[in-house]
């Protein structure tokens, strides 16, 4: 058996030599370029700042950072939230797709129902029709499993860190209570000796 050993050639000269040149000049320096597929401007022109959007603080120096809205701008980032509400499960965290199906249970919303998590516990259900928004504000209170779910219409800037729950509309049940002292006054009793 004759056993014959070849070696691979191996070119003196890589094939795209002359064309090496060529390929660098149009190959993007940058993944910046290659996302947008433009050549990259100098990183001072984001540096240089449009004078009709410097901000000023009180005493006329200029806030570092800060990007000037306009009221159209304003109204135009608020519209698609008007009819949203922000909502918390008092006492309990709740599991993301148990409480989205809970809430569509319960208030029966006549489009899909939007719901974004915060973080801690708050959530926003976002409506983009009133009649769904007046549902769930005013046909409660809704419980979520035996707690309270607490609602709240929709503010702008609302960040969940900072938000304080002020008041909160509970019921209480007072069984066996004698017909005769449903009275508002008694009750408004009632309620005064339960504290706030």
């Amino acid at each position: 058996m004759d056993i014959t050993i070849t070696t691979p050639l191996i070119p003196s000269e890589p094939p795209d030599k002359n064309n090496h040149m060529d390929v660098e000049k149009t190959t993007p320096h940058s993944y910046k370029e290659m996302l947008l597929d433009k050549p990259v401007s100098h990183q001072n022109d984001y540096n240089v700042e449009d004078a009709s959007t410097i901000i000023k603080d009180d005493k006329g120096k200029n806030i570092e950072g800060s990007i000037a809205l306009s009221q159209d701008d304003k109204k135009r980032l608020c519209f698609p939230w008007r009819y949203s509400v922000i909502i918390k499960v008092i006492g309990r965290r709740m599991p993301y797709q148990y409480l989205q199906s809970k809430l569509i249970d319960f208030w029966k919303p006549s489009e899909k129902l939007i719901l974004i998590d915060l973080g801690l516990d708050f959530f926003i259900v976002k409506f983009s029709l009133e009649k769904n928004m007046a549902k769930a504000l005013h046909l409660g209170p809704w419980f979520v499993s035996g707690n309270l779910l607490s609602l709240r219409k929709w503010e702008p800037n609302f960040v969940p860190q900072e938000a304080t729950l002020s008041t909160i509309a509970i019921w209480i049940c007072l069984p066996q209570l004698p017909k005769e002292f449903y009275d508002k006054e008694i009750l408004e009793k009632v309620g005064r000796k339960l504290g706030k």
